[in-house]
């Protein structure tokens, strides 16, 4: 009967794994044939995808190549067409040498033509101009339209292939023509380019990927792409495609791999090691069969032998227990359980699995009836201890019956570590593989033996294509021997590398990295492995060229700015130390260039001064400099060689560059010049900021020497730019030192001879030269901004004697000179009206003088200014009138009370037998402001016979010597009929 038992249990066993080995077998041979399928697939689809890209890569390089030549064509034809444009009136022999001279920078050039109005006038070569000079475009209708096109556009228009008059097709490039005298159009330049030359050497240069192309242009007219060069029959099978950017049109290049596209085919290693792999898997079902049976086999002899099962049960080094397989009750444990959860045997045996267990009482009660159910199970389970710590453990179960019980036999390990080193791995394996960084690991010999997805997404490389590579094929080149050779030896020092390099993308792009090299060595201390991690860094690269072309070139025309500029000078004066050279430095300021950006805005400004910077850089040499400090202040830095006069020719080229008519957008045209000082390296300093200074003084005394001229620097600008900053010291003392006085010269009626105001003139008491008028020191305020202090004291000066005299019943005027930078202050007004709220003046009396230059100078600002002044009551007067513009326009805009007519025009009819033309200029001043409404005052009366003659031409009022030279407030109040109280006299 006990022999019976073993050898049922055998039998069930037998069939039981016989059954299942059948099943194993059929779904393993099912789920090769799927595998090695899709892996045939993916290779294909791999193959495929690595095709177009090759393809595509080669499309690009075919791609910029054609747009470079036809650009550089296209840019040499531009030339022509400038010369042309300058010169409208050319001959054929002007043609013909400078059409000669970009022929011969280009071997795909067939010829030039020139048609004005037209009509073919000019052509090179002068062989054709029997058969095409003369020829009208309205007779050849199937070149007509891209004239029209050309004519009709400012960019080049290209259209071909086209049926050339003198035989041949070409492709045509055709630019229009406008006259720069006149503005209007002067014709059209074609330029007939060879297309078998240009695209054969656009082609000729393959690439590693050989590739069939067709080069295609869309047709206006059918709407659809025709081909222009190549081998049309690819267009059938599947080509790849990219658009290439010509001059007008659309033109697209298509291409497929020279022997065509790869099909889809067997590849014998995949069928080779899927078949090893599937002999591999089949033994080791057949071994899982032979060992199933053994396992029941012995379970069954186990069970019939109960002593031996009890002495390997109890004393085996694993985790045993035998459960009940429905309740989950512990019904036997053996040692090792025993040490492993910390229960005696007794304990254990009256507990359940559930208390052991940490999943939910669902989840276990489905894990339990798995373990009655399959022959073998294998768990992962959390197991708590009796010390209160739990332990993942894995649970081998297998159904048995002893008797009529039916047993769980579990074998039990405590993997804990094993599943943590598991964990971390696939931690590891996933932050190599998803960080967006490149990783790279190479072995001791320096052969790569994995990378990452981040590697790939950089380098352009799958792992198939570098895998058992070495990581040169990631050089550059722009790295010499010497930096590699310091880079391993801080690597074998040190362990570890960090800095930048550039590397090559697959697609011979090279880029900067951020490279760390770290060396891994085994617990001997040798190296195993070397791992690179690395991060593309152009665009870090990029912003610091930005940044940097911020710091040192101008945001508006993009030329060097002053710091930029102060290097080159600094290295050009290095240079010149050595090869004994002079270098010139060019201070330029636009004349005139204020008034057109109060004029018409800033943005109308900045377009000038863009083209402005673009007329100077066509007047520079190699080796030139030219540079924008600001506002309307440019400089050119030039190495003068031997030539003397090349700084005066220079000089004379900028001039006369500024000088011609700008033409603005919106139909604006400006009209400015220049003022240009030089200083010169070695002879006027040897100082960088000197140099610069230097040429600034040379600049401001070209300005007062007319403006539109140019002034070289001597050592009397020095002489006179010391006394200027000495003065300038002295000028911001004078207010606090009450230095300054205001003098005060009568203005009279010219009929009854009565004082009717006053204008007050500066004086400063000199400490060292005396009583100074303004004559002496007004230039050198309004440079330095002290002007404001010191109009705000003859303001608040003049007011306060205004006041002292009106509080003793004497209303007289009194005039105030202001200066141009006052109307130019925006808080001019605010000063003007404080002086008068806190001395109490009436304002009605207080009047302001001004040039009129100054009104042009800041028409932005003046209107403003004068407005806020006349609505408080305060008068205008224009001074020095006759001597600027003296436009009616300008008194009919502001709000003008007075003219006062310049001293010059009043001298010269101070003869007995006086100039006619003078006096007709005062007649007609004198009628213009009574015209307007306004008063006139004539300066400048020294006689009785003057006086007479401007009395009869209408003149109302007048200032002189005649009357009264300029004198102090006490005299003046005497003049007045004032006692030294103040009250009037009797």
């Amino acid at each position: 009967m006990q022999q019976a038992v073993p050898s049922a249990l055998d039998k069930v066993a037998r069939r039981s794994a016989r059954v299942g080995f059948i099943y194993n077998v059929v779904i393993s041979v099912m789920v090769f044939m799927f595998a090695v399928a899709s892996v045939e697939f993916w290779l294909y689809q791999q193959a495929h995808d690595q095709e177009v890209k090759d393809v595509r890569n080669a499309l690009l390089a075919y791609r910029s190549r054609i747009e470079l030549k036809v650009t550089q064509n296209v840019d040499l034809s531009h030339g022509l067409t400038t010369y042309i444009s300058l010169n409208p009136d050319l001959t054929q022999d002007q043609f013909s040498r400078f059409a000669s001279q970009l022929k011969a920078k280009s071997p795909h050039i067939l010829n030039f033509g020139a048609a004005r109005n037209w009509v073919i006038s000019h052509v090179y070569p002068e062989n054709l101009k029997s058969s095409l000079v003369g020829t009208r475009y309205h007779d050849v209708p199937e070149q007509l339209a891209s004239v029209r096109a050309a004519y009709a556009s400012s960019e080049p228009v290209i259209s071909g292939p086209v049926d050339l008059l003198q035989g041949g097709t070409a492709l045509i490039a055709r630019q229009s023509i406008i006259n720069q005298n006149t503005g209007l159009p002067w014709g059209v330049l074609s330029t007939v380019l060879d297309i078998d030359s240009l695209f054969s050497a656009s082609f000729a240069e393959g690439e590693a990927y050989p590739v069939r192309v067709v080069l295609q242009e869309k047709s206006t007219a059918e709407g659809r792409f025709t081909p222009i060069f190549g081998d049309p029959s690819i267009l059938t099978q599947s080509p790849e495609s990219v658009a290439v950017s010509l001059p007008s049109g659309h033109w697209r290049l298509l291409g497929i791999p020279q022997d065509g596209w790869k099909s889809l085919h067997p590849h014998p290693t995949v069928w080779g090691v899927g078949l090893i792999i599937l002999g591999f898997w089949l033994g080791g079902l057949y071994a899982r069969l032979n060992a199933g049976r053994s396992f029941a086999q012995s379970i069954g002899r186990m069970v019939d032998d109960s002593y031996r099962f009890r002495s390997i049960f109890k004393r085996h080094d694993a985790v045993m227990m035998l459960l009940d397989a429905k309740s989950g009750e512990i019904l036997d444990a053996n040692d090792s359980a025993q040490r492993f959860y910390g229960y005696d045997h007794a304990t254990l045996t009256a507990m359940s699995i559930s208390e052991i267990n940490t999943q939910v009482d669902s989840t276990l009660k489905q894990s339990l009836s798995q373990a009655r159910q399959r022959e073998k199970n294998c768990f992962i389970f959390e197991h708590r201890l009796k010390n209160g710590e739990s332990r993942q453990v894995e649970v081998h179960s297998s159904p048995i019956t002893v008797g009529n019980a039916r047993l769980l036999f579990s074998v039990i390990h405590d993997v804990s570590e094993r599943l943590e080193v598991e964990r971390k791995l696939m931690l590891n394996a996933k932050i190599f593989e998803q960080s967006s960084e490149g990783v790279l690991i190479t072995d001791a010999q320096g052969a790569i033996v994995a990378v990452n997805g981040g590697f790939s997404a950089i380098t352009g490389y799958q792992e198939q294509d570098v895998v058992g590579a070495m990581p040169s094929i990631l050089n550059s080149g722009r790295h010499d021997a010497h930096f590699f050779a310091e880079m391993w030896q801080q690597i074998h020092q040190e362990g570890h590398w960090k800095g930048e390099i550039w590397n090559r993308r697959k697609d011979g792009i090279v880029y900067p990295q951020l490279l760390s090299i770290s060396v891994v060595k085994d617990d001997a201390g040798d190296v195993v492995n070397y791992i690179g991690v690395f991060s593309d860094i152009t665009q870090l690269k990029d912003s610091e060229k930005k940044l940097i072309d911020l710091a040192h070139n101008d945001s508006l025309t993009g030329l060097p700015n002053r710091l930029l500029l102060t290097s080159r000078i600094r290295q050009a004066m290095n240079r010149q130390t050595v090869q004994r050279n002079q270098l010139a430095l060019m201070f330029l300021d636009l004349d005139q260039f204020k008034f057109v950006n109060d004029s018409h805005g800033h943005t109308v400004g900045d377009e000038l001064l863009k083209l402005v910077s673009q007329r100077l850089e066509g007047l520079l040499e190699e080796g030139d400099t030219l540079a924008r400090l600001g506002g309307d202040e440019f400089v050119i830095l030039r190495v003068i060689h031997a030539d003397d006069n090349a700084c005066i020719r220079l000089s004379e080229d900028v001039i006369h560059a500024m000088n011609r008519l700008f033409m603005l957008k919106g139909g604006i045209d400006a009209q400015i010049g220049v003022s240009i000082g030089i200083a010169q390296y070695p002879e006027n300093t040897a100082s960088t900021d000197d140099l610069l200074t230097f040429a600034d003084s040379a600049m401001y005394h070209a300005k007062k020497s007319g403006r539109n001229t140019y002034a070289f620097y001597n050592d009397a600008l020095t002489v006179e730019a010391n006394h200027k900053l000495r003065l300038a010291v002295e000028l911001r003392q004078c207010v606090q030192n009450e230095e300054l006085e205001l003098y005060y010269q009568p203005q009279v009626d010219l009929v009854t001879g009565d004082i009717i105001g006053v204008e007050a003139l500066l004086r400063w008491h000199h400490p060292e030269r005396g009583l100074l008028s303004p004559f002496h020191f007004i230039d050198v305020a309004e440079e330095r901004s002290i002007i404001h202090d010191i109009t705000q004291w003859v303001v608040e000066t003049g007011c306060q004697q205004l006041k002292v005299w009106q509080d003793t019943g004497l209303n007289v005027s009194m005039a105030v000179n202001i200066s141009p930078r006052n109307l130019a202050d925006v808080a001019f007004t605010q000063v003007v009206f404080e002086a008068l709220d806190r001395t109490g003046a009436d304002p009605r009396f207080l009047e302001l003088e001004i040039t009129e230059n100054t009104l042009i100078e800041n028409q932005a600002n003046a209107l403003k200014v004068l407005e806020q002044l006349r609505d408080k009551g305060v008068g205008i007067a224009i001074d020095d009138f006759g001597t600027g513009y003296s436009s009616m326009a300008y008194l009919k805009r502001y709000p003008i009370s007075k003219l006062k007519i310049d001293r010059h025009f009043i001298k010269d009819i101070q003869s007995q037998s006086p100039d006619e033309q003078e006096v007709a200029i005062v007649s007609a001043m004198i009628a213009m402001a009574d015209s307007l409404g306004m008063g006139v005052v004539a300066e400048g009366i020294e006689t009785l016979h003057q006086q007479a003659i401007l009395h009869e031409l209408g003149c109302t009022f007048g200032q002189g010597f005649l009357y009264r030279r300029p004198i102090p407030a006490v005299e003046m109040s005497e003049l007045l009929g004032l006692d030294p109280e103040g009250e009037c006299g009797a």
